[in-house]
């Protein structure tokens, strides 16, 4: 096992008849490329595309900085109805660029389960199926994978990555009905594990004592469509409060993928018990109702590989319309702190200020030199019956401005709730490898 990156750079050997450029400069420079061209590079020689194929070399390209502009995966039915195509989108593109298409997958209920990839890997549901697919976009490459059992009980699912194994990981919260034995539990599948193409329990199962959050968080999912989010090697979970009748303990859930066990995180500050009402109901009696204070109005989200809350102030009573983002570097502590702060009242559009759903799904740049901050804002707008307006938006940070980056209507036939399911996330390019399963 090498040491470091610099030192698996220098040991890197390739060779292509005629290069006169030392190795490891030559590996320097194949770093920075996208991947589109790594892949067409694939023919130039054989040490080449060997070279491209390895763990290693992959490992390098992750972890080499790079500023590509922000992209956009996104789903969209085929006139057929029986495929979905997916789309990549790029601010300073001509236009949309179609990836490829999953044929016997129903468009209208394909959605992208999570709001970012993990490292360029993507997590897909076909609702109708029922089925998950795991893909890279950049690469075309895709795979279904194995069934599971029942879906008659409320589920969440996330794709993660455990940088012990170097392997992903898909896990399914599942929360059964009242007359089941088992309230809540949990599955997970590795992709590309060398076993068998099967789900199993995780190493350590939900602790008794984090039982009822879990439940909650499934509940939660199941009404707003709050999926998970993966951060410093962790899926987390949003924990509503309103199913409580004091400040709960817990705000967040937490499943490492490396341990395969299951944490908590502390409530931030603005939990207090002034917003507490006697409980209406409790989470083993079903979802949370709409609008439930605490839901609606926040979500989680992954930025700079740190977990951050998104509270949204909108409506809120005292005038305010902002969006707050709180960040806790060290889940440990739950040192909740202030990060941004939003006015909607200022420079920002009414395209913020008037959708009924709001979501953060992520960030691009840090804020250095050219590399400006820029938050991905994500917004939905209930038209007429099954018709939503669906917009992305760019935020600079320091200069407030608001730029649309893409505008779709969607159908949803088979809407059950106010919220439905996104159909984007936030597209990360790397070589990722996508393992064909059984």
């Amino acid at each position: 096992m090498l040491s470091s990156a610099s030192n698996q750079r220098k040991r890197a050997t390739i060779s292509c008849d005629g290069g006169l450029l030392p190795d490891e400069m030559i590996v320097e420079v194949l770093l920075q490329l996208p991947v589109k061209s790594i892949t067409r590079f694939r023919v130039v020689c054989r040490s080449w595309a060997a070279l491209f194929s390895t763990d290693e070399f992959c490992r390098l390209y992750m972890a080499t900085p790079k500023a590509p502009p922000p992209k956009l995966l996104f789903v969209s039915p085929t006139a057929t109805s029986h495929s979905t195509e997916v789309y990549s989108c790029c601010p300073s593109g001509p236009k949309d660029e179609l990836l490829f298409t999953l044929d016997s997958a129903c468009g209208n209920s394909m959605q992208l389960v999570m709001p970012a990839t993990c490292h360029g890997l993507s997590l897909l549901l076909d609702d109708a199926a029922p089925a998950y697919y795991i893909c890279n976009a950049a690469t075309r490459a895709v795979t279904r994978l194995p069934p599971f059992r029942s879906v008659n009980w409320h589920t969440s699912t996330g794709l993660g990555f455990d940088v012990r194994t170097r392997k992903y990981k898909v896990v399914r919260l599942i929360r059964g009905t009242r007359h089941d034995n088992e309230r809540v539990r949990c599955e997970l599948y590795t992709h590309g594990g060398g076993d068998a193409d099967l789900w199993r329990p995780p190493t350590g199962g939900i602790p008794f004592g984090l039982c009822r959050f879990a439940a909650a968080a499934v509940a939660n999912v199941a009404t707003y469509n709050l999926p998970p989010v993966f951060a410093n090697g962790s899926l987390y979970w949003l924990v509503p409060p309103c199913l409580f009748s004091k400040v709960p303990r817990a705000a967040v859930i937490s499943f490492s993928l490396a341990e395969e066990t299951f944490s908590s995180v502390g409530p931030p500050p603005f939990w207090t018990s002034e917003m507490y009402q006697p409980p209406l109901f409790q989470a083993s009696l079903g979802p949370p109702p709409p609008f439930c204070p605490g839901t609606l109005g926040e979500h989680l989200v992954q930025m700079d590989n740190q977990l951050c809350l998104v509270r949204d102030l909108r409506n809120n009573r005292n005038g305010g319309c902002i969006l707050e983002i709180w960040k806790v570097p060290d889940c440990t502590s739950c040192a909740w702190s202030l990060n941004h702060r939003i006015n909607l009242l200022g420079r920002v559009a009414r395209d913020l200020r008037q959708p009924q759903v709001v979501r953060v799904i992520g960030s691009t740049g840090n804020g250095n030199g050219r590399s400006r901050k820029k938050i991905i804002i994500a917004t939905s707008q209930h038209r007429l019956f099954d018709k939503f307006l669906k917009k992305v938006h760019t935020y600079d940070l320091r200069s407030q401005a608001l730029e649309t980056i893409l505008s779709i209507t969607e159908t949803h036939t088979s809407l059950q709730t106010m919220t439905p399911s996104s159909r984007f996330c936030l597209f990360e390019e790397s070589l990722a490898p996508v393992h064909k399963t059984d």
